[in-house]
């Protein structure tokens, strides 16, 4: 069973939820295919610990109201995120590990 929970955010109620193993493989395949294409540096880098392309994968939240967000509130998001999904965060902080001690 999928875990999910809601939290408000600026009046809106966002549900968070958990990714299925499959969603996590399409994730990385994407991430792949990112490495060859145009990067968008404030959707990819604006926050630590996840992208808004992970937020949003990760939630009921579109890109366009994600950028309608402030940074503050979107970390409460991730915290949630993190919460729900932490198998995903695993495997992210592992591959950028992984990717800084390439030379």
């Amino acid at each position: 069973m999928k875990r999910t929970k809601e939290i408000e955010l600026d009046g809106r109620t966002v549900t968070v939820r958990e990714l299925t193993v499959a969603e996590v493989r399409l994730w990385l395949k994407e991430l792949d295919q990112l490495r060859e294409g145009a990067l968008d540096l404030v959707t990819e880098g604006i926050m630590a610990d996840a992208s808004l392309g992970d937020v949003a994968r990760m939630t009921d939240l579109t890109p366009e109201e994600l950028d309608g967000f402030t940074p503050s509130a979107i970390e409460s998001v991730i915290a949630v995120c993190r919460e729900i999904n932490p198998h995903f965060f695993r495997l992210r902080d592992r591959l950028l590990e992984a990717a800084r001690a390439m030379p």
